[in-house]
């Protein structure tokens, strides 16, 4: 059993806290990156995915805004294995990430990303409207003063990953 970092279970809690008044409120980019890690925490990977040196490549555009939060994950352990958090300039490294966070300073290679992906086994996430609706599998929003998320099921079958049905409940959709 994994134990979540203290910090962002309580990030994550206080999201999904409907209705909740917290103490504090939490910056945004910190609140994605524990939607990020629990997402990674609630996925599950082809036995054959190979995880070099034990570790789960969290690959993000060097410009991207979520950069520095993500890089907040660096490290951190989720199922035996280190995150670690890359930057991804260009689209041919991405089949040796596991996750790929893409926001708008993806947007103009999100189709060569797509491309290249195929059905590599990557949890991809975005918090860009257009991405996520053009095959990422999990799209980040916000609504209102919340962060909601949206499961593309499709896509993550076509990846090969399977998302737990506790992830799953979650959503605010699942398509």
């Amino acid at each position: 059993m994994c134990a979540i970092p203290s910090r962002l279970m309580q990030l994550l809690a206080g999201c999904l806290v409907a209705g909740g008044v917290a103490a504090a409120p939490v910056p945004e980019f910190e609140l994605k990156a524990a939607f990020v890690y629990n997402f990674a925490l609630f996925t599950d990977w082809p036995a054959e995915t190979p995880f070099e040196a034990g570790m789960l490549n969290l690959c993000v555009h060097p410009y991207s805004a979520m950069r520095p939060a993500l890089s907040s994950l660096n490290d951190r352990m989720i199922k035996g294995r280190k995150i670690a958090v890359r930057q991804l300039a260009l689209p041919d490294g991405i089949r040796g990430c596991h996750l790929f966070f893409a926001d708008a300073a993806d947007r103009e290679r999100w189709p060569q990303i797509r491309k290249a992906l195929g059905n590599a086994p990557v949890l991809t996430i975005s918090d860009d409207m257009e991405i996520g609706h053009d095959g990422s599998i999990v799209s980040l929003s916000s609504e209102g003063s919340r962060i909601v998320f949206d499961i593309d099921l499709r896509a993550a079958r076509n990846a090969r990953l399977v998302l737990s049905s506790k992830l799953l409940r979650l959503a605010r959709s699942v398509q």
